[in-house]
């Protein structure tokens, strides 16, 4: 027997012999080889091109800080909370989608843009609030003409200036600069920024009113249970010195020798489970107002948050990488480049293999119009 190469059926459903594949392959190896020069040039545009681009990258420094629930000051929060019906029981818990929330709120960002800080290793070292040195640094330049200094950290409202770049550092900072990465018990929060100053001052402030805004609220919870729990206390003292008046001024001028003794033994005992309940509702009523204080006490004495890992110099310095975005860059162009060569010729002959078959059949047709 013959031996029998291996065929391969295409898309017309013709057989290409193995023979006829390496025939199209070296014919695109050559079209490929024909136009190496292209590819090369293509590789070495996107190679430079990309290499230069990371050059002119800056080196960014990230200052990480790690921090944690108070478990303790969490807790004692549900606990008072529990003894006035949960009332407003969450409004004060620190949840990881709430801090999240919170960190992008503009409320706690402008709080943090009006920190006073210095930056001990750039040119201007004064005490001077964080948006300023921002923009310092990050948003004019030597060249810009009348830029803004925010001299106070009060904000007007109608100053459409001040207001437009407080929106944009806002919106800059927390697009760029923060990144939060929580897990189940600690939470990592991270600044990144080209000046190592800047991001170390940034996280800090970042934590510190977060802290403050979640022990505020927490401590205004508390003052509210107390100043409940204090009311309550003093109605319901009110309330046992009439029940006690009353049981005293009826026993005083009733006896049971007179006339209706069994109604005046009636009155007695109601008035006197009157003032049981009066005196049990009172002491309670007590107990809870000394709980409200020692939790309110607690709270004063104990942040909500647990600082951990706190950010130490030097921070963590990301420095751009040319060589590999430059090698990168190289495999994109000249990939890019290939696949249209290998794409133009094979557009090319299929166009071919469509003009011959519209030309056979006419000249088909012409011979069998002159037989």
């Amino acid at each position: 027997m013959e031996n029998q190469q291996p065929v391969i059926q295409n898309e017309e459903g013709t057989s290409l012999s193995m023979k006829e594949l390496l025939g199209i392959a070296k014919e695109y190896f050559i079209e490929v080889l024909k136009y190496s020069w292209l590819i090369a040039i293509g590789a070495i545009l996107l190679g430079t091109y990309m290499r230069n681009r990371k050059l002119s990258a800056p080196t960014t420094y990230t200052a990480d800080f790690s921090f944690a629930v108070n478990e303790k000051a969490t807790q004692s929060q549900q606990n008072i909370a529990s003894i006035f019906g949960n009332i407003a029981a969450s409004d004060a818990e620190i949840n990881i989608p709430k801090l999240e929330r919170l960190l992008k709120t503009r409320k706690v960002i402008s709080n943090v843009l009006f920190h006073r800080i210095s930056l001990a290793n750039e040119e201007h070292k004064k005490d001077d609030f964080i948006i300023n040195h921002y923009l310092r640094n990050f948003y004019y330049n030597e060249t810009s003409k009348d830029p803004f200094y925010f001299g106070t950290d009060s904000i007007n409202p109608y100053d459409r200036r001040a207001n437009s770049l407080l929106k944009y550092v806002h919106n800059v900072i927390v697009t760029n600069h923060i990144i939060f990465d929580p897990e189940p018990f600690v939470v990592h929060l991270k600044v990144t920024s080209t000046s190592e100053d800047f991001s170390y001052e940034l996280v800090m402030a970042l934590y510190e009113e977060l802290n403050k805004y979640f022990s505020a609220e927490a401590l205004d919870q508390k003052e509210r249970f107390f100043k409940m729990a204090e009311d309550r206390t003093d109605q319901l003292r009110g309330k046992l010195d009439a029940a006690e008046k009353r049981y005293i001024d009826y026993v005083n001028t009733h006896t049971l020798e007179s006339d209706g003794r069994q109604n005046t033994r009636i009155k007695i005992q109601y008035l006197s489970t009157e003032l049981k309940r009066a005196t049990t509702a009172y002491f309670n009523a007590l107990s809870s107002m000394e709980a409200a204080w020692v939790s309110l006490k607690e709270q004063e004495q104990a942040p909500s948050m647990i600082m951990i890992d706190p950010p130490l110099y030097p921070l963590t310095r990301n420095v751009p990488n040319p060589f590999l975005h430059m090698i990168l860059g190289g495999i994109i162009g000249g990939g890019l480049i290939f696949i249209g060569v290998v794409g133009r010729k094979f557009m090319r002959d299929n166009l071919g293999k469509q003009k011959e078959e519209v030309l056979v059949p006419e000249s088909e047709k012409e011979i069998n119009t002159i037989a």
